[in-house]
């Protein structure tokens, strides 16, 4: 208790976390002010950019003279962004600090929302609102779905995205890879409006460029501004690499500039930290006084390298210098969307060629490419923007919705992706039916699947995915509810309620603005995501790929309120095998809803992982060294193989114990089981009992491979040695790579194996030594099973949901 008080009371004097308990009560009580414009720049750090210039559009003319204006802030940053704005002649915007009370009110009740990022993941957009996003800059570097390392964790992006009525691109490019890589075609409801950047319209104000230039003192200077993109990573104020050469870089070209040359430079905050620019002669920092563009608008030449300021400086005819003095190392590490040597402007690598490039006239014709990039560009974006958004006036502008296919959505809860055979059967689901007929968007946790999220790139094409992240948005009453709920004090019924609108709100919250027909809870796991999609307003299905019963009362990691209220709410309740029926009826009483749905197998896949070798490194871990399993993989002894999860469901501490007797009898005999980690400490408990029989060198076990097939061709038997299963998903892939196999008598598997020919064994560990013992024998055959045949079944069956 002390415990919990002290969290509760850390967190009430965390002024974000009290403001967010406060958003969901202004958002379903405050109603929405019409003449109320929300904007914000990359959360409140930034006064600059396309926001600035809308901003000052905004404030300056009479057509919003009766509309408030606000601007979000970081606390930090009130003072400067007030002083800023009254520097730039701009009175009537009112900085609101992030996260602060009124901050939430605003975000609740304003008609009017305009973001060049994203709002925060507890924002729901309201029937009402109308939210533009314009983005921060034409894409060079991938992203979504593209991105290297990130392409698991673009959720809130997705999301505000999908949220936004119009999504501003400056040029058909960079619509295409944001709406492609964001994959927002068929999801996303809004409009794309193809406009000119805000920001670039500076450069069209030769008189403001002449005005600063005047105030600096810099008429008869040629004029160069470096912006390169930031390299390094934040570690505890340490100097990187890129850091060090940037610092020599400046000292170097600092002795090389004339007397009529200048260097400004815009470097990113954690950059700039280790160079005093006072001890330069030449070069100095861009002047805080002045917005980023207004400032670059000086310039007559630019320096640059991998950012993506090229695109907008373009516009004005003036030089461009890319110096990229580490591009190989840098184009290794990061995904670019095209080739920079395509690009018309001079690159360079060492200093005596850029100061040469520097003192040149331009030699390069850049038409195509402005012609490609920038050809809605002008001196007046921000007023052809904001009075067809918000005036809805005809501006010109083009505005065409984001292409639907029409066909019906259907989004399915993944789980964490993690090596099972959920994963497995949601994966070969895919593969197996026709995905040309709906559109199908697989949904999980950003912060689940991240050591899972090679499995992103195992669905097929067509497929999308939907992250989301974070935790519900929910009232101090709420969260009293949720915590009474977890404590098991009040039902699942009693924590929904009758009105559903906790859980409604969270639906929102997580997927508001999509357009989803149907969705699919298909790991049939987590009681809170259960909950979640139990609150969609359409039609919806639950699968059971266990015995819920057995789960519920042995392991304990089910609630049985939870799969009772779920059970009888879904639409569909769909099952693996007719064996889990009973069981599934056992918890809901309600059997008009439950439907068989049997696992898909996608025997050619499996044929195909089949012919690779066993390797090392294809696994976690190995109680073995691998020449050790590997000989134990080529020998002529009698080699068994079990292949599921870590856990005691599984029965493999039975099995050893089974194999120990086996062997007195069979020495040349290997065990191979191949799992993955779980939460329990099974595997630990399996390596001690192995230590007990002294068969640490005839029992092999292994984790988390990506590709047991490889070991499971080379071994002679297939054992199932489960207490209780969902089906058993490696009986048929065993069977399919021609291995005769035996299964424990229970639920789940029972009715494919009688079915096939199996053969069921008693469900003891006495059963399982007898089964050994039929199989060594020759007294178990292979199982004759039509595969495609079995997968057309299937197919029916998952069509008879919709």
């Amino acid at each position: 208790m002390f415990k919990v008080a002290k969290k509760f009371f850390r967190l009430m004097k965390d002024q974000f976390w009290r403001a967010k308990q406060e958003y969901l009560k202004y958002y379903r009580e405050l109603p929405i002010d019409d003449k109320i414009i929300l904007l914000e720049s990359e959360h409140g750090k930034k006064l600059d950019g396309s926001i600035f210039y809308i901003i000052k559009y905004l404030a300056t003319n009479d057509k919003y003279q009766d509309y408030k204006i606000y601007v979000t802030s970081l606390g930090r940053n009130l003072r400067r962004f007030k002083q800023f704005m009254t520097e730039h002649g701009i009175e009537n915007v009112t900085p609101v600090m992030l996260a602060s009370d009124e901050y939430m009110r605003l975000l609740a009740s304003a008609k009017y929302l305009i973001n060049d990022t994203s709002f925060g993941p507890y924002y729901i957009k309201k029937e009402g609102q109308v939210y533009l996003n314009t983005w921060h800059g034409t894409p060079l570097k991938t992203l979504g779905k593209s991105d290297a390392s990130d392409y698991h964790s673009i959720g809130n992006i997705l999301r505000n995205f999908v949220q936004s009525d119009y999504l501003m691109y400056p040029n058909a490019y960079t619509r295409d890879i944001m709406i492609r890589d964001y994959m927002l075609e068929n999801i996303s409801q809004g409009s794309v409006i193809m406009s000119g950047y805000p920001r670039n319209e500076v450069f069209f104000d030769s008189d403001a460029r002449q005005a600063v230039r005047e105030r600096l003192e810099l008429n008869g200077k040629r004029v160069y501004v470096y912006m390169p993109t930031y390299r390094g990573k934040v570690s505890k104020g340490k100097t990187s690499k890129s850091s060090a050469y940037l610092t020599y870089y400046l000292f170097e070209l600092d002795k090389r500039l004339g007397e009529d040359e200048i260097l400004y430079v815009n470097l990113h905050p954690l950059a700039t930290d280790g160079i005093d620019f006072s001890e330069f002669k030449n070069i100095r920092k861009f002047p805080k006084e002045y917005e980023v563009y207004e400032f670059l608008n000086i310039a007559d030449v630019l320096i640059t390298d991998y950012s993506s300021v090229f695109f907008d400086f373009a516009v004005t005819g003036r030089k461009i210098v890319l110096f990229t003095y580490d591009e190989e190392e840098y184009l290794a590490s990061r995904g670019m969307y095209f080739d920079i040597r395509g690009l018309p402007f001079p690159r360079v690598y060492e200093l005596d060629s850029l100061m040469e490039e520097l003192r040149s006239e331009k030699n390069y014709d850049e038409k195509s490419f402005l012609s490609e990039f920038c050809p809605y560009d002008c001196a007046n974006a921000s007023q052809l923007l904001c009075d067809r958004v918000i005036l809805c006036e005809d501006t010109g502008l083009e505005v065409e919705p984001i292409k639907d296919n029409g066909k019906e959505n259907v989004l399915i809860y993944a789980g964490n992706l993690a090596g099972n055979g959920i994963t497995v059967s949601l994966i070969s689901l895919l593969n197996t039916i026709d995905i040309g007929k709906r559109n199908y968007i697989v949904a999980f946790k950003t912060e689940h699947i991240a050591k899972n999220k090679e499995q992103l790139k195992k669905l097929p094409e067509g497929v999308t995915y939907f992250p989301f992240s974070g935790d519900f948005n929910l009232t101090i009453w709420d969260r009293v509810k949720r915590k009474f709920f977890k404590s098991k004090f009040i039902t699942a019924t009693s924590f929904a309620g009758k009105s559903n609108d906790l859980l409604g709100d969270a639906f929102m919250q997580f997927f508001g603005g999509a357009r989803i027909n149907s969705v699919i809870q298909f790991n049939g796991y987590e009681a809170e995501i259960i909950l979640l999609f139990s609150a969609f307003p359409g039609k919806k299905t639950i699968f059971v790929h266990n015995n819920m019963v057995e789960e519920a009362r042995k392991k304990k990691n089910q609630r049985w309120d939870v799969l009772e209220y779920a059970y009888r709410h879904y639409d569909n309740v769909a099952i693996v095998t007719e064996d889990m029926r009973a069981p599934t009826l056992e918890i809901s009483k309600h059997p008009d809803n439950i439907k068989v749905v049997k696992n898909t197998i996608n025997y050619s896949q499996i044929l195909e992982k089949a012919k690779a070798e066993f390797e090392e490194g294809s696994y976690a871990k190995c109680s073995v060294t691998f020449d050790e399993a590997r000989a134990a993989l080529e020998s002529d002894a009698i080699k068994f193989i079990n292949i599921g999860r870590y856990s005691p469901e599984k029965g493999q501490d039975r099995l050893i114990d089974a194999f120990a007797a086996f062997n007195k009898e069979n020495p040349n005999s290997y065990l191979f089981i191949i799992g993955g980690y779980t939460q329990s400490d099974t595997y630990d408990n399996l390596l001690k009992q192995l230590e007990d029989y002294s068969l640490s060198d005839r029992v092999i076990l292994l984790t988390s491979m990506p590709n047991p097939y490889t070991v499971l061709k080379k071994c002679d038997y297939f054992i199932l040695s489960s207490r209780y299963e969902g089906f058993g998903l490696v009986l048929a892939e065993a069977d399919i790579l021609g291995k005769p196999v035996i299964s424990t008598d229970i639920a789940g598997p029972r009715t494919f194996m009688q079915r096939y020919g199996g053969t069921l064994v008693e469900d003891s560990t006495e059963g399982i030594l007898s089964g050994m013992h039929m199989l060594t024998e020759g007294k178990v055959p292979v199982m004759n099973v039509d595969y495609e045949q079995y997968n057309d079944e299937t197919r029916k069956q998952f069509e008879a949901l919709f």
